[in-house]
């Protein structure tokens, strides 16, 4: 949306026999569980993909450093099969940025000091791993087109982005601007018979959308389909000269709860404008939000990639990694209170890709990462973090051990002994809100007693765990 408020583990599927024996296999096993937001709380429950209709690649990374997201991003095309079905010398390709509320943003509260193509913005070094990968396959240069609906023209001039397209050779084009056409929808469109977009949209031949892996204050998530948003020119879909987003999009003519209007909206762009091609960027992202003028919205580090041909699919795995299930007909959105019907739904019911669980094949070295889900049912949540009680204890060399998060925050889980030396870090870093469980082995420990510290901002709380061997 655009002018909008160390693990190689192989490149396979895994069944669940296969992640519970890794998971044995490791020294201190993580088994993230996240769920945000609490009332319809996520339980990480072990792989339920079967059979397959869709591939989604997944890896995993820690920084954006230029040779390693270059591998990474190669690694996960390679995992889908290759892009030869999609791209070749004399295709024209479009990539769909995500520079959402401008270059002002980058020195907002939120981002807490941190950089806001680490928060908010797909990140330059995706943008020219995915160029140079495309330019290998025998796209030229002179036919790949970055694409954007800018707020301004510094977020893409002073970023790195338009450093990039040069780098690449590419193309830039302003989606704000001219020459622009009437795209239709089509006979099933919901909310819009059609949409004026830039003309490029109906020129290419291949559309990539390039979305970074955020929840979304009023869509749920944000992905490669809420992408869509910002491919509409910003002064043709505000209701007022003063709205600071597309106003028409979101809300209608009349003022409708968004909770309905906008996932429709997002429907009717991605029939008007097919995603082919879905890259995620996760590695450093955010909690809560689409961007920092949103009350919930945190800094995050989920370090993962995803790509898939079938971006219904590719949203519906970003959207587990945030804690949301996607096969709901309805997802919670990020104030705990609100809900929005589920766009991942209803494109599966247009007949466009699938947010079912069964019929989405997890590929890559990071797929061991995504996990199936089992909704919970709504509880009170807690005011503050909290450990739980650990199971089994006494345990012997394995056991659960389990915290509750009233919002994303930055976590520290530690295990000392009895003496107070610490003898395991089970988590260090930020955490979106909900029930979490994370496995902590210790074979190689003698019998006795430990005590497991949770730490978040000014909270500490503390359990007692028993080891009996």
């Amino acid at each position: 949306m655009s002018g909008e408020h160390k693990n190689n583990k192989g490149m396979a599927e895994f069944s669940r026999r296969d992640f519970l024996r890794l998971a044995g296999l490791a020294g201190v096993g993580l088994l993230m569980k996240p769920a945000w937001p609490r009332g319809d709380s996520i339980l990480w429950a072990g792989p339920t993909f079967s059979t397959s209709s869709a591939t989604v690649a997944v890896t995993e990374a820690f920084s954006y450093d230029r040779a390693l997201i270059r591998q990474k991003v190669q690694h996960l095309f390679e995992s889908i099969g290759g892009l030869s079905d999609l791209v070749g010398q004399g295709k024209r390709v479009a990539i769909k940025l995500n520079l959402t509320g401008g270059s002002g943003t980058s020195r907002h509260s939120r981002l807490q000091g941190v950089d806001i193509r680490e928060t908010m913005w797909t990140h330059p070094e995706v943008v020219r791993a995915i160029g140079e990968l495309l330019i290998d396959s025998g796209v030229r240069p002179s036919d790949i087109y970055i694409v954007e609906a800018l707020w301004d023209a510094a977020s893409y001039a002073n970023f790195g982005y338009a450093d990039v397209q040069r780098a690449l050779g590419a193309q830039f084009v302003d989606l704000n601007t001219a020459p622009f056409i009437q795209k239709p929808v089509g006979e099933s469109h919901f909310r819009f018979e059609s949409f004026v977009l830039n003309r490029i949209l109906a020129q290419i031949d291949v559309y990539v959308s390039v979305p970074k892996l955020k929840h979304h204050y009023e869509a749920g998530l944000t992905g490669a389909l809420k992408n869509q948003i910002g491919i509409t020119p910003l002064q043709y879909y505000k209701r007022a000269s003063t709205d600071g987003n597309r106003s028409k999009l979101h809300y209608g003519q009349d003022s409708e709860d968004v909770g309905t209007h906008l996932p429709r909206t997002i429907c009717d762009l991605n029939l008007a404008r097919p995603v082919h091609l879905a890259v995620i960027d996760g590695i450093k992202n955010a909690f809560g939000g689409e961007g920092a003028w949103n009350p919930t919205f945190v800094p995050a580090e989920s370090h993962v990639l995803l790509a898939g041909k079938d971006p219904v699919a590719t949203d519906a795995v970003a959207a587990l990694l945030l804690g949301l299930n996607p096969e709901l007909e309805q997802l919670p959105l990020p104030d705990r209170v609100r809900r929005c019907d589920n766009h991942l739904e209803l494109m599966r019911q247009c007949g466009v890709g699938t947010n079912r669980l069964a019929e989405i094949q997890v590929v890559g070295d990071g797929a061991w990462r995504v996990t199936g889900v089992e909704t919970r049912g709504s509880g009170p949540i807690p005011d503050r973090p909290r450990l739980l009680p650990n199971y089994p204890n006494p345990f012997n060399a394995s056991t659960a051990v389990r915290f509750e998060m009233p919002v994303p925050s930055r976590v520290e889980l530690e295990v000392f002994n009895g003496r107070g030396r610490k003898v395991a870090t089970l988590y260090e870093g930020w955490m979106p809100a909900g029930l979490h469980e994370i496995r902590w082995e210790a074979r190689e420990l003698p019998s006795g007693v430990y005590f497991c510290r949770l730490q978040s901002r000014e909270f500490v709380d503390t359990a007692k765990l028993l080891l009996q061997k």
